[in-house]
Formats: C-alpha cells, structure tokens, sequence
C-alpha cells in the first residue's frame, strides 16, 4: 500500500530524484577535490617597451582572458630594447614583444629566436610643417629620425631613396619623439616620423599626416621571442601562449568595437581617437603570427643595416616559426 502511493505521488518521486542527483555531485566533486585540487597557474614575464599598438594583439589577449584562460598569469615588464636579450638569457624574463635586439643576438650566434610577429607592417608615419604637400616636397629639407643606426634613420634612408629626394635632404637625429614633433612644430626640421598613435598629437599641435610608412615598408616591427631552451624544453606552453596571442589577433581583426575601447583605455584616448588610432593600424596585423616571405626578408634586410650586420643573415639563426605554425593548425577548427 506504502509503496503504490509513493509510486502516485510525483512531487515527492521528484524531491528525491533531485536529492540523489545532488549527493551524487557532491559525493563525486568530494572526491575530485582530493585527488585533483586546483588548477596550477604558470607565472610569465613578458618583457615590452612603453605600451605600444604594434603588440595591441597581446594586450588584447591579456584583458580578454586569452592567457588566463590557459592557465597564464602574465606580469608585463617594461624594458628597452637593448636590455631584452640579456634578460632572456638570464631567465629574468619567459618572452619579448621586442624582437630586434633578440634577432641581432641571434644573428651573431645566441641561443635565441624570433616565434611570431603581431604587427607585420610599421605603424610609423611621415608627419611634416603643414605647407609640405606631398613626400616630394621633402627634396631638399630637413628630416629628423632617431639616432643613426636606428630603425627610424633607417625609414627616412629608405624614404629618400624611393622618392629620389636627393643628396641635399638632410637626415637630423633626434631620440625623442616628442622632440622631434617640437622640432617640426616649430620649423627646426620639416618633418619626422612617429609611431600610432602619436600622429594623432602632431595633428593637434598642427602638423600633417603626410604617409604611412607601413605601406612602403613591410616590414615588421613587434612580436614574441624567446630561448631556445624554452622553445625545445617547454614546447607546450610555448604553443599555448602562441595560441593566445593568435586569439588576440582575431578579437584585434575581427572585433573593432570592443578593440577600439581597449585601445582607448590602454593609450588614455577618448573614444574618437582610439578609433581613428585603430583604423590606421588594423591592416598592419598578422592573421597568425607568421610573416611573409617578403616580409621576413624586408626585416632582415633592416636588421642587416641597421644593427652593422656583415654578409647574408641566415632566416633560421633569427626565425622559429615551427611553435607558431602548429599553434595556428590546432586553432585552424575553431577559426
């Protein structure tokens, strides 16, 4: 009789399916907690300069949750250039979104690759004296780059060649770019180069943006590197990170909205120029992380002179593209 009016009675069948369900979970989530315990983070330290659009990809992966969802906790650590391949090899830092110092070293026989690059095209621009009208107006003026030697010295060369400005424009070296704005502001020099977004100051202090060396120079400019220990004793969380970063480049391409407001926050912009900052760099990204053929030479071709770099550079004493090309297959599905 007890059992036919339990079997009728579907409230209280329900009540006690529901609590077997929930003793079951409970049971079972007991006995994962003593066999698994937490998820472990791995701690990486990434070395970058001042914050810049050329590794936004990166950034982009940081505050989306690419990295944590992986099982990173990224520490960016602010470092010049020159200091980045030291820091390498002395383990300070696990990467570097700056890769010229690192493929000199490797150039000359370090244990140290370039994986991949975020930005394959320069995001540096031709500002100049509002009168300058055209690139062939500079025949003749004064052009204030970095110091010799350096990657903008090398853009203003390339400049003068390809628009045939002459032998009397003359090259004046200035470190800073807010130097060099001045200088031009007040007519010192005629004209500068200056990486996005500060094209977007020099308009305000009422310079023109005269072009955008990205489209004359493929060459690229930020991405990730590291040690060849790393790559061949910890494969797989070089692959993750590379994984992450291409995630950042997706959200980067694909997402201009939600790109626009991290830019405007990372870069302190109000929302207008965070969108025309974006707009001017989004065709200089990668897709995956790997570059051209062309564009891998043209970056050789810039280290070879710019870091005083004797005879041919070899691609695989600076490049390992292998992690990069096998973290873009595994991600090719969900694409």
């Amino acid at each position: 009789m007890t059992k036919r009016l339990f079997l009728k009675s579907p409230r209280l069948s329900a009540v006690i399916v529901l609590a077997m369900i929930w003793l079951r979970g409970a049971l079972a989530a007991g006995a994962e907690s003593q066999g698994k315990g937490p998820v472990p983070v791995t701690k990486i330290r990434i070395a970058a300069p001042s914050a810049s659009l050329s590794y936004l990809a990166i950034h982009v992966a940081i505050q989306k949750g690419f990295f944590a969802r992986r099982g990173f906790e990224i520490e960016m650590i602010q470092m010049a250039a020159g200091l980045s391949a030291p820091a390498l090899l002395n383990r300070a830092v696990d990467y570097t979104t700056i890769p010229s110092g690192v493929a000199t070293a490797g150039a000359r026989g370090a244990p140290l690759k370039v994986i991949c690059f975020t930005s394959v095209k320069l995001q540096h621009l031709r500002v100049s004296r509002r009168e300058i009208m055209t690139v062939t107006d500079l025949a003749g003026k004064r052009i204030g780059a970095g110091g010799f030697g350096n990657l903008p010295a090398y853009e203003v060369r390339v400049l003068i060649d390809k628009y045939r400005l002459g032998m009397n424009t003359t090259v004046i070296p200035l470190n800073s770019t807010n130097d060099r704005m001045i200088a031009t502001q007040k007519g010192t020099i005629d004209a500068t180069v200056v990486p996005a977004p500060f094209d977007l100051k020099a308009e305000e202090m009422g310079l023109k943006r005269l072009l955008h060396m990205g489209t004359i120079l493929p060459i690229p400019q930020a991405g990730l590197a590291t040690t060849e220990e790393k790559i061949k004793s910890h494969r797989g969380e070089v692959i993750e990170v590379l994984k992450a970063t291409i995630e950042g480049l997706d959200y980067t391409w694909t997402q201009r909205e939600g790109t626009i407001d991290i830019v405007a926050r990372w870069m302190n912009l109000n929302r207008s120029q965070a969108a025309k900052a974006y707009d001017s760099v989004r065709e200089t990204f990668s897709r995956n992380g790997i570059p051209s053929d062309e564009q891998a030479k043209a970056y050789i071709a810039m280290l070879g002179a710019t870091a005083g770099l004797k005879g041919e550079i070899p691609a695989a004493s600076i490049f390992d593209f292998s992690p990069a090309a096998e973290a873009a297959k595994e991600m090719a599905p969900k694409r």
